[in-house]
């Protein structure tokens, strides 16, 4: 109501947000909300989602060597204290919030990153990724005696 009337008298538009301009500006969104892009915004946005997916990866094995270098089984010897018994299901939780915070504030803006186009989907992938390669790390490391 406010803008139609706004409209009506002649006075501009509020206007957006600096995230809304960009996007609509730098993607150019289609009537159909779908990001029409350039050639040159294509390579970016790859080059963006390649960066991701290798900061990612390398996280996730420096976590796996931590977990590994810290608590190698995470199991007690008979008689141990229970608690520590699975400090493997308190570790994983604390990977995932490690390297969420680690990423958003310090990696990506590093790497210049845009970030708000992002979704939660995006950050489900890449929190997946620190995962499996944390897991897949430790586990190999716990089944070789290289180290």
């Amino acid at each position: 109501m406010v803008k139609r009337n706004q409209k009506q008298s002649g006075l501009a538009e509020p206007e957006l947000e600096h995230g809304a301009e960009k996007a609509e500006a730098e993607y150019h969104i289609g009537a159909g909300g779908k990001i029409e892009q350039t050639p040159e915004e294509k390579k970016r946005m790859y080059r963006e989602s390649l960066l991701r997916t290798i900061t990612a990866s390398v996280l996730g094995i420096v976590c796996g060597l931590i977990c590994y270098f810290t608590l190698e089984t995470a199991a007690t010897p008979e008689g141990g204290t229970p608690s520590l018994r699975q400090a493997w299901f308190v570790v994983l939780p604390l990977v995932l919030i490690f390297s969420y915070y680690i990423q958003r504030r310090l990696l990506f803006p590093a790497l210049r990153i845009d970030m708000k186009l992002l979704n939660w989907k995006d950050w489900f992938g890449i929190e997946f990724l620190v995962l499996i390669y944390c897991l897949v790390t430790w586990t190999i490391l716990l089944n070789t005696n290289v180290l």
